[in-house]
């Protein structure tokens, strides 16, 4: 609520600016009402009546109501009179905009140390569930979401992670024609996937654009790494004699 004073009315009747603020402050309060026929009654008092008074101040018309000075012989002056009230903006230094209408900022920030997925998706739950409380012409929209890069860099080592599969299983079975051989770094991948989530907490990472990032180059390590090693072994490793089968010629 913002208040306008007149100056040329306020110089006129004597009031100042201080005593406008005591009048709205001291005018202003909630006060307990308070209950009728409340403990101790007397006998045979059956009912009990919550008394209902009139808390804070809403409208500017409530509040022009408000009793700056009384006169002795009679004479009111309100705050309606030496000033002109409106419902305003706490701060005009900053201005809400979105898509070119009017609108409110509201900004929620992820608190150290935990999940930022889970805070954006909380936050969006939450102004579901208040957005039933909204006005007709009322409604919300994200405008920034820092945690879209996370869960699209989640699906992007999932992508890798598929490509690099079938990748392992063309190159090894086509160019060494064995399954056993495909398995070995078709296993590698996972394994150390796991092998890296289980480490993650223990020295205190966390799942972020950086380690998203590193993530994908080491899958596509690993996988250099385990075709090159197997194709390495097969090529080094000794082949089984052939079985001579014998045979008696007749004479």
């Amino acid at each position: 609520m913002r208040w306008w004073v007149k100056p040329d009315t306020l110089a006129k009747l004597g009031i100042t600016v201080p005593e406008i603020i005591s009048a709205i402050q001291a005018q202003n309060t909630v006060n307990p009402a308070g209950r009728a026929g409340g403990e101790p009654a007397p006998k045979g008092q059956e009912f009990t009546y919550t008394v209902l008074a009139q808390g804070r101040l809403i409208s500017p018309e409530e509040f022009g109501k408000i009793v700056v000075r009384e006169t002795p012989d009679g004479g009111i002056v309100r705050v309606r009179d030496v000033a002109r009230m409106e419902l305003g903006s706490q701060d005009y230094s900053v201005a809400g905009r979105f898509n070119g209408r009017p609108g409110a900022i509201i900004a929620a920030y992820q608190l150290p140390g935990s999940n930022g997925v889970d805070a954006a998706a909380g936050v969006k739950r939450l102004m579901s569930e208040m957005k039933q409380r909204f006005p007709e012409d009322m409604d919300f929209a994200v405008s920034l979401d820092t945690a879209l890069s996370v869960t699209e860099g989640i699906k992007e080592i999932v992508k890798t992670l598929a490509i690099a599969l079938v990748l392992v299983i063309l190159v090894v079975y086509l160019f060494l024609q064995s399954w056993r051989s495909t398995l070995i770094p078709l296993l590698a991948v996972p394994v150390s996937l796991v092998g890296t989530f289980v480490l993650f907490p223990l020295f205190g990472f966390s799942i972020n654009t950086l380690s998203l990032f590193g993530l994908v180059l080491a899958i596509g390590l690993v996988v250099d790494d385990a075709i090159v090693v197997v194709e390495g072994v097969e090529r080094n490793r000794p082949r089984r004699p052939s079985s001579w089968r014998l045979t008696k010629r007749s004479c």
